[in-house]
C-alpha cells in the first residue's frame, strides 16, 4: 500500500482529521470547513475524502465520514484517530498540524505556519518547544507538507530544512457567505478588528492608536473587536477591557458567520495589525464583503492582499495611525479599496484549493 500503481485502478481513499471543527480552533476549523465546502463543489476525480469528526458534522461535508469520541488531545491523537483510520481502510491520511511522527502508513500534513518555532516568546512556557518538536518530526515523516502561502513554504524549507519539492502551497479563500452588503453604511466611523486575541495579533497597539486618533481628530471613532480570548492574552485583554470601560469600544467575542459578515459590511475599514500570519483570512473575508483593508506589511499579508490594501509597519504606532487617518479622511480611496478588494478576493477559491489538494494526495502516493 502507498504506491499509486497499486490503487490507480480504483478511487483513492483519504482519511481527513476534521476534529477541529466545532472546537473553536479558529484557523484550523476555517481551513477544514472551507476544504470540505470546496470539495463538495469541485468533486475531484479519483479521490474519496473521508472526514473524521469529533463533534458537529458540517452540512457542507461531501461525505458523512465517521465520528470519534470528543475526548482530550492525547487520547484523540494517540488512540481514537489511529483507530478510525484503520477502520476506514484509507490509502492516505491527512493530518492538520498533528500526526504521530512514528506513523508507518503514508500521510500528508497541513502546517499553516510555524510561529511557535520562530517566535516562541508568544507562547506559554514549554508550549513552543512541544509544538516544534512534534510537528517538525511529523513534517519530516510526511509524504507531503501542505501550507497556505509561499511565505510559509519558504519559511518551512529554510527553518526546518525540508526539501522544497516536498512542500506545496494551497491558498485559502473567503467562503461564499462573505459578499458585499446592499445597505449603505451609516453611523460613526468604525475600525474593525477580527481575530482570536493573542500577542502576535498586536491588539494593544491598535487600541493605543485608536485612542490617539479619537483624542486628536476623530472623536466619534469606534472600535469593534470580534474574536475570542486566545493564549497569553492577559495584557491585550486588560487594554481592551479598559477601552470598553471608557466608551467607544466594544468586544463582541466569537460571532456566527452571519454576524461576522454583517460586521465586515458595516465597518468603515478592517484594521489587521498582526505581527505574523501564515495566510491571514480576515482581510480576505473583509475584501469579499467590500470592506476596505489596512494591514501589516509583514509575513504573508502582502502576498495575499496584493494591491487591494493599504499597508503599515505593525511595530510603528505612528505609521499605523497615519494610514488609518488617511483612509478615514479619504472616502474616494476607501471606495477604490472596496472595489479592488472584491476583485482580489474573487481570485481565491475553496474549489480550486480542493482540486489542488486532491492532486497533492495523488502525488503523495507516487513518492
Amino acid at each position: 500500500m502507498g504506491k499509486l500503481e497499486i490503487v490507480s485502478d480504483r478511487t483513492i481513499r483519504v482519511a481527513l482529521d476534521a476534529t477541529a471543527i466545532g472546537r473553536g480552533k479558529t484557523g484550523n476549523e476555517t481551513y477544514l470547513t472551507g476544504l470540505l465546502e470546496g470539495w463538495g463543489e469541485a468533486k475531484p476525480d479519483g479521490v474519496e475524502l473521508l472526514p473524521i469528526f469529533s463533534g458537529v458534522v458540517p452540512s457542507q461535508s461531501p461525505h458523512p465520514g465517521t465520528q470519534i469520541e470528543n475526548g482530550g488531545f492525547f487520547k484523540r491523537h494517540l488512540a481514537e484517530l489511529p483507530k478510525a483510520r484503520r477502520e476506514l481502510k484509507a490509502d492516505l491520511y491527512h493530518g492538520v498540524y498533528w500526526m504521530r511522527p512514528w506513523e508507518k502508513d503514508p500521510f500528508v500534513l497541513t502546517v499553516h505556519d510555524i510561529s511557535f518555532a520562530v517566535h516562541p516568546e508568544w507562547f506559554r512556557p514549554g508550549e513552543a518547544l512541544f509544538y516544534t518538536t512534534l510537528i517538525q518530526a511529523a513534517a519530516r515523516k510526511a509524504r507531503k507538507v501542505i501550507t497556505v502561502s509561499e511565505f510559509c513554504r519558504t519559511e518551512l524549507a529554510e527553518k526546518w530544512d525540508l526539501p522544497a519539492d516536498k512542500i506545496e502551497t494551497t491558498y485559502e479563500a473567503a467562503r461564499r457567505l462573505f459578499r458585499p452588503g446592499k445597505m449603505k453604511k451609516s453611523g460613526p466611523p468604525t475600525l474593525l478588528f477580527v481575530s482570536a486575541i493573542h500577542p502576535r495579533k498586536n491588539l494593544a497597539r491598535l487600541i493605543r492608536v485608536w485612542e490617539r486618533l479619537r483624542e486628536a481628530r476623530f472623536p466619534e471613532l469606534r472600535l469593534k473587536v470580534v474574536g475570542p480570548a486566545g493564549w497569553s492574552a492577559a495584557a491585550d485583554l486588560r487594554a481592551l477591557q479598559a477601552a470598553v470601560a471608557k466608551g467607544g469600544a466594544e468586544w463582541v467575542g466569537t460571532q456566527t458567520d452571519v454576524q461576522l459578515k454583517e460586521a465586515y459590511q458595516t465597518a468603515t475599514m478592517l484594521v489587521y495589525p498582526s505581527l505574523y500570519e501564515g495566510f491571514g483570512l480576515p482581510p480576505l473575508e473583509a475584501m469579499a464583503c467590500g470592506c476596505p483593508v489596512v494591514c501589516s506589511q509583514t509575513a504573508s499579508l502582502p502576498e495575499v492582499c496584493g494591491e487591494a490594501a493599504e499597508y503599515f509597519d505593525p511595530s510603528s504606532e505612528e505609521e499605523m495611525s497615519a494610514k488609518i487617518a488617511y483612509l478615514l479622511g479619504n472616502e474616494d480611496r476607501r471606495k477604490e479599496l472596496s472595489r479592488a478588494g472584491i476583485a482580489q478576493a474573487a481570485e481565491y477559491s475553496w474549489e480550486r484549493m480542493a482540486d489542488e489538494t486532491s492532486a497533492i494526495y495523488k502525488r503523495a502516493l507516487e513518492d
